[in-house]
């Protein structure tokens, strides 16, 4: 497992063509399991879910990116699909389908970037258009958490 900074950048276009600009930088993990790479890392106030943990899981065609606590969600990208999701708030749960047109995995060993653009409806009703953008960097500071070869 590795210590990493998690650098988040989303661009919401709505339908009058108005961007919506959040960054997040955090800190996070990062380790791979069966082949299959994880980041995870917490929100914060800024985007809105503090307290909500996300995980992304990186595979080479598609990305699953999975969020608890206050509200729960799995969402899967696969380049050109469509896949249909529950949002669950603690208002109520929310039908959604997320279509992929963008997406690009650079990772390698813990390390890299992702780039996701996307449409996402509610209710069969499409909202808006979303770019997100993941650069995940192994943090100096901390490194390997728990590895006997660098005395941790």
């Amino acid at each position: 497992m590795k210590r990493v900074l998690v650098s988040v950048k989303s661009v919401q276009r709505d339908r009058d063509g108005q961007d919506t600009v959040v960054e997040l930088i955090s800190p996070g993990t990062w380790y791979e399991k069966n082949g299959t790479q994880y980041v995870r890392y917490e929100e914060s106030s800024v985007t809105g879910m503090d307290g909500v943990k996300t995980t992304i899981k990186i595979y080479d065609e598609s990305i699953v990116l999975l969020r608890t606590g206050a509200v729960n969600m799995r969402h899967q990208y696969i380049l050109g699909e469509e896949r249909k999701t529950v949002y669950e708030t603690p208002f109520g749960e929310i039908p959604m389908a997320v279509k992929t047109h963008e997406l690009t995995v650079d990772f390698h060993d813990g390390t890299g970037h992702v780039h996701l653009g996307y449409d996402i409806s509610v209710d069969d009703e499409w909202q808006f258009y979303n770019q997100l953008d993941i650069d995940v960097r192994e943090e100096i500071e901390h490194g390997h958490e728990g590895n006997p070869e660098i005395g941790n």
